[in-house]
């Protein structure tokens, strides 16, 4: 058929539009792209971060510890525990995974020498490791091999506060960025007489979630044998992944227990859970407003072609195909559904800059996730799209072959 004819048909399917329904269905779809984006944009550039008070150390963690009587304290017995009691505690439907704390049995001196206006000096140490897959950081900077002559370490993030707030202050020195702190070489002295050792070492990140100085794994375990001659000692910490920050089953257990917790660490991983289920709850939200939108006018275009189905049964007879007696609503409908979708990009846009303005001065994003969130939007416009061809096609080749 001619161009003049498919122009006719159009005319034909713009006549039988109510603006009403348009109108509606486009601010429906308004609001649930909007709802969508924003939620999407929000929950990837910062609800991530509210349970991550480290980079290092993941949200869902916690650290136990058995609390030390005043009788241990005379005996001297250590407060540790047994493979029996791990077990127990592995066996619990909150936990997804369980890793010791291993600690080093040997003498410690760290040694700084003078850099960047800071006097050198040395202390003693002591290290402590968790199973690597406890430990968020780069790969490559958290690695070490016997024979190896560089130790990798994660320090808690208060040593540098103390340092830069405290000590800095009071002896006149430079404080010193997080930045610089991980650039500083350092010399370790590990063992003591003739089993005696200098290693270097560089501070690799921070972490806020734990109070001590962490090595790799396989480190400690060489050094403990190397330096101290013990292959096995029972934990006296132990880090516990938790399934269900919402489970207050844990709580109860570890109070029953009598373990030495950090309620601050249940009550954060609670808060992130509800906080992460109530954006996907937006989220979810969003996207049903989306598809009750596209519905509707999906049942609007419908009842066009039901109340013209005499119309279509003619155009289809004179020799017009169901692809052409399609395209009209097919066109219609991808106009209002990329320009519902379009209008709220500006909208989520001036959203984000305003909470960027409030949220940006306490929480900073290393970049946003809008693009890849609208790219997400565009995917569900197209899959609506082709979800209302198949429906409307399907209507229209029912009308036309219908006897």
């Amino acid at each position: 058929m001619s161009f003049n004819s498919n122009t006719l048909i159009e005319k034909l399917v713009r006549k039988n539009l109510s603006f009403l329904r348009i109108t509606t269905f486009c601010f429906f779809s308004i609001i649930g792209f909007f709802i969508l984006i924003l939620a999407g944009t929000i929950y990837l550039d910062y609800a991530k971060k509210f349970g991550e008070d480290s980079s290092v150390w993941k949200a869902n963690y916690v650290v136990l510890n058995k609390k030390i009587s005043s009788l241990q304290t005379f005996t001297g017995e250590k407060p540790s525990f047994s493979e029996d009691e791990i077990n127990e505690l592995k066996s619990q439907n909150f936990v997804a995974k369980v890793g010791t704390f291993k600690s080093s049995q040997f003498p410690v001196k760290l040694q700084v020498g003078g850099i960047a206006g800071i006097r050198g000096f040395s202390t003693d140490l002591f290290f402590e490791s968790v199973p690597e897959e406890f430990i968020d950081v780069k790969e490559s900077d958290w690695k070490w091999k016997e024979g190896q002559e560089f130790i990798p370490i994660i320090i808690p993030k208060s040593y540098l506060n103390l340092y830069n707030f405290g000590f800095a202050t009071s002896q006149g020195l430079p404080q010193v960025s997080e930045g610089l702190f991980t650039k500083i070489p350092f010399q370790l002295v590990l063992g003591k007489g003739e089993n005696q050792k200098v290693y270097q070492a560089r501070i690799v990140d921070f972490t806020t979630k734990i109070n001590t100085i962490l090595v790799p794994e396989n480190f400690l375990e060489w050094a403990n044998q190397t330096y101290a001659h013990q292959k096995h000692i029972e934990p006296s910490r132990i880090v516990v992944e938790t399934k269900s920050q919402g489970d207050e089953n844990a709580s109860t257990y570890f109070e029953q227990k009598n373990y030495d917790i950090n309620k601050d660490e249940l009550k954060n991983n609670e808060l992130t859970y509800y906080l992460k289920l109530a954006f996907s709850l937006v989220l979810f939200i969003g996207l049903i407003i989306v598809f009750a939108a596209i519905w509707l006018m999906i049942i609007n275009f419908q009842l066009m072609i039901e109340k013209n189905k005499h119309k279509t049964k003619d155009l289809f007879l004179i020799g017009y195909n169901i692809n052409q007696l399609a395209r009209p609503y097919l066109k219609f409908s991808i106009i209002f559904m990329l320009m519902s979708y379009l209008i709220s990009i500006p909208l989520v846009y001036f959203v984000l800059e305003m909470i960027q303005e409030k949220v940006g001065k306490f929480m900073t994003t290393e970049s946003s996730h809008i693009w890849e969130v609208t790219a997400f939007g565009l995917l569900i416009v197209i899959v609506l799209f082709i979800i209302n061809k198949i429906i409307l096609t399907h209507s229209i080749k029912r009308i036309a072959l219908k006897d």
